[in-house]
């Protein structure tokens, strides 16, 4: 029986494509209305829905640490599992979220005054602005994300190689939503901004997330088809109304978490990957939501450039038609400009990035099989 490779160890899974691309569209979704100032008219009984948007955010960390356990052992497997896991986590976000910010950097040099210094912008290129307190929230619109994702990914390997298990990441996810509620309040002035919204310590818990769903998906992948399909849809139908009665606030004061809108959010968010998981649904999963997914690092970094270089036409949309009307036009017209645009970003910034990192890696371990080869001769 001929051995697979490690490429093909790992099942490539639709949901998650098709789940990205969902967050990223609501993402635009939301900022479409909130960029503006002030926000766009939305007819009231959509509000609730579009306004959390920007949770989209924490449904990206909870797929991003799933992804991470879902591909650990390719890196484990590999002979060099810190060199595998970080150069790919490297060439697959610095490439796209750095031209970006080049292009930003390069235009403050057209201001009469300087809009970034020289610190600001060397925190912003080395992608560790998010131990900075005072650029923790990046240049790139949208980037204190990138700045989490980093610190996330120094830790990883740790989490991966000694919390092995349900148990162990149920006990991080519950130990680890205790210290962010205490990082609120409780760390040192010049810790704080760890503990901020936007700081790792106050959004582990949602990485934490991603992990125990892993586990409960490795448990549950195996169970006769029937049962996980009712299992899976649900955990979906659990999700969508969780959601529902969140973002209209029909839900029940819950101890701990009444007031962390986020974490509930990540939650319902998790129990709808779930159930996608274990019962695929094509109204979610299909060619158009996982299209969306494959660019979807893309058009969450790119879509602020071209949004925000729309508002005049936004204005005349709302002067000429009804508020709903005209959101939707807005809306349309953003995407019509954005998904184009995050496509070429996609083929010709990240694909390249992400391929220069394979190629390095074959070197790496060709270099290292050499040299084992060597000694062996010795």
């Amino acid at each position: 029986m001929p051995q697979q490779s490690l490429s093909e160890s790992q099942p490539r899974l639709p949901q998650l494509d098709a789940m990205r691309g969902l967050a990223a569209l609501y993402v635009v979704i939301f900022h479409v209305m909130a960029m503006p100032e002030p926000d766009l008219a939305v007819p009231a009984a959509a509000l609730p829905i579009v306004g959390m948007g920007g949770t989209g955010v924490a449904l990206f960390f909870v797929m991003s640490a799933f992804s991470l356990c879902l591909t650990w052992p390719r890196h484990a497997e590999s002979g060099m599992p810190l060199g595998s896991f970080y150069l790919s986590r490297l060439f697959r976000i610095a490439p796209l979220i750095l031209v970006l910010l080049s292009v930003m950097v390069f235009k403050d040099q057209f201001r009469p005054a300087p809009l970034y210094s020289y610190v600001e912008a060397a925190w912003n290129y080395s992608l560790l602005f998010g131990l900075s307190a005072q650029w923790q929230q990046g240049i790139v619109m949208g980037s204190w994300t990138i700045g989490v994702e980093m610190l996330f990914y120094a830790l990883f390997p740790l989490i991966a190689m000694r919390l092995r298990g349900l148990w162990p990441q149920l006990a991080l996810l519950v130990l680890s939503y205790l210290f962010a509620a205490w990082a609120k309040t409780g760390l040192p002035a010049g810790l704080a901004h760890f503990g901020a919204h936007i700081g790792l310590i106050s959004q582990m818990p949602v990485f934490a997330l991603g992990c125990v769903l892993f586990e409960l998906w490795r448990r549950m992948r195996g169970l006769p088809q029937r049962r996980a399909s009712a299992i899976g849809v649900a955990l979906l139908l659990a999700g969508l109304a969780g959601l529902g009665g969140l973002f209209y606030g029909v839900l029940p004061t819950i101890p701990l978490l009444s007031d962390n809108t986020w974490f509930l959010a990540a939650l319902f968010y998790g129990s709808m990957l779930l159930g996608l998981l274990l019962a695929s649904n094509r109204l979610l999963v299909n060619r158009v939501t996982c299209f969306l997914g494959a660019i979807s690092y893309s058009l969450y970094l790119v879509h602020p450039f071209l949004v925000s270089r729309l508002y005049g036409v936004f204005a005349k949309f709302y002067a000429a038609l009804p508020d709903g009307i005209a959101y939707l036009a807005c809306l349309t017209l953003s995407l019509a400009l954005t998904v184009p645009a995050a496509w070429l970003t996609y083929r010709f910034i990240e694909k390249p990035g992400i391929r220069l990192g394979h190629r390095l890696l074959a070197r790496l371990r060709a270099r290292k099989r050499a040299d084992a080869a060597s000694g062996a001769a010795y």
